[in-house]
């Protein structure tokens, strides 16, 4: 008899850990869906965090301080041999078209803002 008083007792337990388990489930499901609700916004300010580090960052790329320092190092005497023009020029080559992708790509970066913008309204 004692067996089977242990296995009643032991169903007992189990439906209490059941209605623990769906309940716990519920409160899971109900936080889930706020994560989901508060994520856009969580994302939103990670992405303006990551705008507003890359345009500080190119606004003191845009100062040009060092190649306003390479304008004065030049100068000095001796220093314009035709190597080192041969490779400032070809640097300073790249260094342009690397502004003019970077230029570019902001602004098909706001285009496509701008499109997706559209769709949705």
């Amino acid at each position: 008899m004692r067996d089977y008083d242990d296995d009643k007792h032991d169903h007992h337990k189990h439906d209490k850990h059941d209605k623990h388990d769906k309940h716990d489930k519920h409160d899971k499901h109900d936080r889930d869906d706020r994560k989901e609700r508060d994520a856009p916004s969580h994302h939103i300010h990670e992405l303006e965090k990551s705008i507003k580090t890359l345009a500080d960052a190119l606004a003191t790329l845009g100062r040009g301080a060092h190649l306003l320092e390479l304008q004065r190092i030049i100068h000095h005497p001796g220093w314009t041999s035709p190597a080192e023009l041969a490779f400032v020029n070809a640097i300073l080559d790249h260094l342009s078209v690397e502004v003019r992708t970077i230029e570019r790509l902001q602004a098909d970066l706001v285009e496509a803002a701008r499109k997706v913008k559209k769709d949705r309204h």
